[in-house]
């Protein structure tokens, strides 16, 4: 009799550990999706606003001010020039 009531105790045992394991892997699956579709979401959110950015350039070619645009675009190039130039410059070693 106490052998049988032990294989049940194992047996039960067995069975509440193989529920759990599945319990754990069924949540894992559930967070991963979810983790998922948020990152999903964010990337269409961070192109919707790239988009929206880009839309809102000047665009010189359908502008009915073509010369303000011309003018601001010059005003605009000369000074992204300087700092290339101020970036690319290698400082000098310094001695000890």
């Amino acid at each position: 009799m106490k052998k049988e009531l032990g294989y049940g105790v194992a047996l039960v045992g067995a069975l509440a550990g193989a529920g759990a394991l599945a319990v754990a892997l069924m949540r894992k699956k559930k967070r991963e999706e979810i983790y998922h579709e948020a990152e999903l979401k964010a990337m269409n959110e961070l192109d919707e606003m790239m988009n929206e950015s880009s839309e809102d350039t000047l665009d010189c070619d359908t502008c009915c001010c073509a010369e303000a645009c011309a003018e601001a675009c010059a005003e605009t190039a000369p000074q992204e020039e300087e700092t290339q130039e101020t970036e690319e410059t290698p400082e000098p070693p310094m001695a000890f």
